[in-house]
């Protein structure tokens, strides 16, 4: 087929339809989508809930949990060791289709009735206050935390170690507020460096050493503001510029900032890619409006994933090959329209399931096969029943879309979504979704003002950790671990004024959206698709990869 234009039937703007869409579709065997790719990604999305944690008791044993469902939710709730037992039985709350009723009102029922992990953590230790980690040790507030250790307050930092307050971070080591940095060492306040050592304050540098407030360089060292000092000039331009003065960070940055004007910037950040289109891509081919994806071929809106292949419509999910509307699903084959399912294949319409094959509309099963809605069948009545489904689903408008979203557990405000997409609650509410008024947060309830706190940090000691802080943002309390104290004594870093929600937004908004819009080289005129709003383009002069490399290097 050739390509459409069509109206989205959530946001009611227009969307194409790529003839290599409609192909991958008549493959999969659904038919094409109904709304456009955001609001696709948005109702993926407000099913994970990364960050926003509560107090509530185990509907098992009653012990207090830290965990990412309200202690109002309506789930079942048990500790992540309590759900893997061996002392239950998901298919006990499983229950025939009535086809006199839409597949997405049994569907939740069993949403419902079927209890649900606290919080997503994976053959981790010493991580109780993160969510989402892998193969992880001694985090803490890290969201998205895969092979990391002695990490805190971080969101999708992956391989790293002893970092505190970053974005994005990959392959690190004792990073500190930095975002979308690679293989990196001592970084502090940079934004997409790869391979830096001790740097503060840079942009777009690679495998540079001792650079302050620098954009674009490669192979330096000892520059200032993209001028060559000698070792004792920066030596001196740091002891005169100490973090604890409140004026240091904003003075290195407003120079960086003027920099980016004047410097040719990156229409595109990624690396050893062939026919890609979004933005931070690397070892990739055929992959397009997809952001945040560490190697993938022949696939279209992967955002935050690795190794896609032959997928679309992926949030948050590394190793998938022909994988469609699904978030959270890794290691997983031939999987439609399911949520952190793992390990898996053949299935769709299937929430939380571990290590399980064909499978359908089934929630918490784990080494299970031909099971529909929880219910056990023999290979044949399986694809038997499974195709009358199918059926009785198109018939009702339910088949080729993903779950409502009134079937989230979560809230907008409590979700991720809110943390890409941040709405208040009046828009949230105008355009379908929940919010939830119960946030836990605590007020009024500081013990010493932040003026109070020592300047110097050669007299931080963990005796701060027994202090209650406000921010001075968001007004909320917040308090020091005896981890980030000792951090800051040996980096040279002043006590944060602003509590970890507020830090991290301001880092969320550092970044491009995930959006793509038409650009024109600078230099050359060849056009391009870039994550770079029109506004953006009037701020900064953008170039084609070719013409960056000829000029910048």
């Amino acid at each position: 087929m050739n390509k459409e234009s069509r109206q989205c039937q959530n946001c009611k703007q227009s969307f194409q339809i790529d003839a290599q869409d409609f192909a991958f579709y008549e493959k999969i065997s659904v038919p094409p989508p109904t709304w456009c790719p955001q609001c696709r990604l948005k109702r993926r999305m407000i099913f994970r809930n990364f960050k926003t944690l509560y107090k509530r008791p185990s509907d098992k044993s009653g012990v207090s949990l830290i965990s990412m469902y309200s202690p109002k939710s309506p789930h079942k709730v048990y500790s992540y060791e309590e759900w893997w037992a061996d002392n239950w039985d998901p298919k006990a709350w499983g229950k025939p289709f009535d086809f006199s009723r839409p597949f997405f009102e049994q569907f939740h029922e069993l949403l419902l009735a079927v209890p649900r992990f606290n919080l997503a953590n994976l053959n981790s230790q010493s991580c109780e206050y993160s969510n989402f980690t892998l193969n992880s040790k001694n985090c803490y507030l890290v969201f998205g935390c895969v092979d990391d250790e002695d990490c805190a307050y971080g969101h999708i930092v992956w391989e790293s170690k002893d970092s505190l307050d970053n974005l994005y971070l990959y392959k690190s080591e004792l990073c500190y507020e930095s975002v979308d940095c690679v293989g990196s060492y001592g970084l502090k306040y940079c934004t997409e460096c790869e391979s830096c050592n001790d740097c503060i304050g840079c942009y777009d540098c690679r495998s540079c050493t001792n650079c302050i407030g620098c954009v674009g360089l490669k192979q330096k060292s000892y520059h200032i503001f993209n001028d060559p000092v000698t070792k004792e000039e920066y030596e001196s331009f740091v002891a005169q510029h100490l973090f604890t003065n409140p004026v240091t960070v904003p003075f290195i940055l407003e120079k960086q900032k003027e920099l980016r004007k004047k410097i040719p910037q990156r229409y595109f950040f990624g690396l050893h890619n062939n026919r890609v289109s979004g933005n931070h891509i690397y070892n990739a081919k055929n992959l397009h409006y997809s952001f945040d994806v560490k190697g993938g071929e022949d696939s279209k809106f992967i955002f935050t994933g690795r190794n896609a292949k032959d997928s679309y419509d992926v949030s948050f999910s590394p190793d998938v090959e022909q994988v469609y509307e699904s978030i959270t699903c890794s290691k997983t084959k031939n999987v439609y329209f399911s949520h952190s399912c793992n390990g898996s294949h053949d299935i769709a319409y299937c929430d939380t399931c571990f290590s399980s094959h064909n499978i359908f509309g089934c929630v918490g099963l784990r080494n299970a096969e031909y099971c529909i809605l929880n219910v056990q069948y023999t290979k044949e009545e399986y694809e038997a029943l499974r195709e009358k489904i199918i059926a009785h689903m198109k018939n009702t408008g339910e088949y080729g879309e993903f779950f409502p979203v009134a079937l989230s557990p979560f809230g907008y405000n409590e979700a991720i979504v809110n943390e890409y997409y941040p709405i208040e609650k009046e828009t949230a509410l105008s355009q379908g979704f929940r919010w939830s008024d119960g946030l836990s947060i605590t007020t009024g309830q500081e013990t010493i003002a932040h003026e109070a706190l020592p300047k110097n940090p050669d007299e931080f000691t963990d005796a701060l950790t027994a202090h209650t802080l406000k921010c001075f943002r968001c007004m909320r309390n917040y308090r020091l671990i005896a981890k980030e104290v000792g951090f800051y004594t040996r980096m040279k870093l002043p006590i944060p004024s602003e509590c970890f929600n507020c830090r991290h937004a301001r880092r969320m908004q550092m970044r491009n959206i995930r959006a793509l819009w038409q650009g024109t080289c600078a230099r050359c005129g060849t056009g391009f698709e870039t994550s770079y709003s029109p506004e953006q383009q009037k701020e900064y002069k953008m170039y084609c990869e070719a013409c960056y490399q000829n000029e910048v290097g």
